[in-house]
């Protein structure tokens, strides 16, 4: 498990262009990826899901990675988070 923490630097949070970024990067790993905004959690390739967090730009994210892939699906999610 890896778990890692990212403030979103995009003024506009998490909106549906970067939510579908981030799923379609994580298309073809085999982990399970956790957000949590607070009390709210989403799984990352959860569309709905995300856009329910209502993650606004400053906020903090929580980030958990489980699976057999994690090391790659984590650095994966470095480089598409905003």
């Amino acid at each position: 498990m890896i778990q890692l923490t990212h403030v979103l630097n995009d003024p506009q949070g998490l909106h549906a262009r970067p939510i579908a970024t981030i799923a379609s990067k994580l298309a073809n790993c085999q982990s399970d990826v956790e957000i949590k905004l607070g009390e709210r959690t989403a799984s990352a390739r959860d569309l709905i899901g995300m856009l329910g967090l209502g993650a606004r730009g400053g906020d903090e994210l929580h980030i958990t990675v489980t699976g057999e892939d994690e090391e790659q699906t984590a650095d994966i999610l470095r480089t598409v988070l905003p």
